[in-house]
């Protein structure tokens, strides 16, 4: 297989810049799947599971939050808030993160605290679901 540069980054750190055959990343439609030689695209990536494959076959799989994806000239770039493998995510930090914003989103709140909320809910959701799914498939090895 062909193929292409990959760079994942978000503020704190470059997660991954390096070749890769194929990445699929979260968009509003649903997953989106990138090979080389793909036709240019932007397109915004909303909190969810992004997985890439390295030309040895090893396969990444990470929680995205918001952000965008630009896929040009064989480059493919994923730029978002945050990018975490499933062992780095603090699944009771996630849980509490939920808990906290499902609280905020019921209280007495102005619009844009109530959008912060949902956004903070949907990053912790996002995060917990990569973490079970990473689980529940190293338990079915």
């Amino acid at each position: 297989m062909k193929s292409f540069t990959l760079h994942v980054l978000s503020p704190e750190r470059r997660f991954y810049s390096g070749e890769c055959v194929s990445v699929t990343v979260p968009l509003r439609d649903g997953s989106y799947g990138i090979m080389a030689n793909h036709s240019p695209l932007i397109a915004a990536v909303i909190p969810g599971e992004a997985a890439f494959t390295k030309p040895d076959g090893e396969r990444v799989v990470c929680a995205v939050s918001s952000g965008m994806v630009d896929a040009r000239n064989n480059v493919v770039s994923i730029l978002c808030e945050s990018v975490l493998l499933p062992e780095e995510i603090d699944e009771e930090k996630q849980r509490l993160d939920a808990e906290a914003a499902q609280a905020e989103m019921k209280g007495k709140q102005s619009y844009k605290e109530y959008m912060l909320s949902q956004i903070m809910f949907a990053k912790a959701v996002n995060n917990l679901r990569v973490k079970k799914h990473d689980a529940a498939k190293i338990n079915n090895t």
